[in-house]
């Protein structure tokens, strides 16, 4: 490894979020240096069967070439890749249903590779909040 790297980010790809996600890497992933993957529905593209294999590429990729040891996955709220707030009855539903995917996500990352997982929902207000 020529260079490392302790923290991949993985984001969704919604337009809306990109300085948030910026914003809040550059105050707390310690060094400013990190990988970031960007996937439509971030914690849903790992768990789903159609987007699994390209979301562990990009975390193998990330531990192997950098030695990342940290993966951060941020979900969001109003997530298409869900259908967005409308399709659950309130936001405990859809908030719970998001930490869910996330805590399966960090299992099956933790399957693979030896890694901290952290987890992150992000309001549409701006505000991260650690799951």
């Amino acid at each position: 490894m020529s260079h490392t790297i302790e923290n991949l980010l993985i984001v969704c790809m919604d337009f809306r979020l990109p300085k948030n996600h910026i914003d809040w890497a550059e105050k707390n992933l310690g060094n400013k240096n990190y990988d970031l993957v960007a996937l439509a529905g971030s914690q849903k593209a790992i768990t789903d069967e159609d987007t699994m294999a390209t979301s562990f590429k990009q975390i193998e990729t990330s531990v192997n070439l950098h030695g990342t040891k940290v993966i951060n996955i941020i979900a969001h709220e109003d997530c298409g890749a869900y259908g967005g707030s409308k399709v659950f009855s309130g936001w405990e539903e859809e908030r719970q249903k998001y930490i869910d995917d996330l805590n399966e996500a960090e299992k099956l990352i933790k399957e693979k590779f030896e890694v901290e997982v952290k987890k992150y929902i992000l309001l549409l207000d701006g505000k991260i909040k650690l799951v």
